[in-house]
């Protein structure tokens, strides 16, 4: 068989050559299958079809035989070559990317761990400026990608707490503001502070 891969590193010089004659055994075994089948099967000829039956396995069981035995030849070589390429190939890139990977994940995360503590910061300021106490960061959800801008964590920060602000000025405006905004602190949700008071006082 020709090369192939000729300028490549690895090169399959002959694939192994199978020495067979399925045609012929294919021939053959219809043959006896017919003959046996042809045969009635009574008192008298059971027992020779017992033995063209038992023929019949036997030559099955050898032809089995030694397709596993080819099978076997023909992935030998194969096993043997994919041994020494995991032993100079798999087992040299596959450490190195995991250790790469390892040290990039290591700089993106330092990347991320600024970017939020730049967030955290700039978020504990403004709420202290808003006269707000109760927040924390985490609260807000908000998601730092590698590549987000400190501008956009910033302005994210400052809508969810401008929305708070809103919601705690539209608190100011009910009868029942004091238990209304202890409600609020726990769940930041202006409609179920509001109704957790309502229903208290209705009981």
């Amino acid at each position: 068989m020709a090369e192939t891969a000729e300028n490549g590193l690895i090169v399959v010089r002959q694939l192994p050559i199978i020495e067979e004659r399925l045609i012929q055994i294919k021939t053959e075994v219809e043959q006896k299958v017919s003959d046996a089948l042809a045969m009635a099967c009574t008192e008298a000829t059971v027992k020779s079809i017992k033995q063209i039956r038992a023929d019949l396995n036997s030559d099955f069981q050898s032809l089995e035989d030694s397709r596993k035995q080819v099978k076997k030849a023909i992935l030998a070589p194969y096993e043997q070559f994919e041994a020494v390429y995991k032993q100079c190939v798999s087992d040299i890139f596959k450490p190195a990317d995991e250790q790469l990977k390892t040290r990039i994940s290591e700089v993106e995360d330092g990347v991320k761990q600024q970017l939020k503590a730049e967030a955290v910061a700039y978020f504990d300021e403004y709420m202290a400026s808003k006269d707000i106490d109760f927040l924390t960061f985490d609260q807000a959800a908000i998601n730092i990608p590698l590549n987000a801008s400190k501008k956009s964590l910033r302005t994210k920060a400052k809508a969810f707490i401008d929305k708070v602000v809103e919601e705690l000025a539209l608190i100011e405006t009910q009868e029942t503001k004091a238990e209304i905004r202890v409600e609020y602190r726990k769940t930041r949700n202006v409609a179920h502070a509001s109704t957790t008071v309502s229903e208290r006082h209705k009981a």
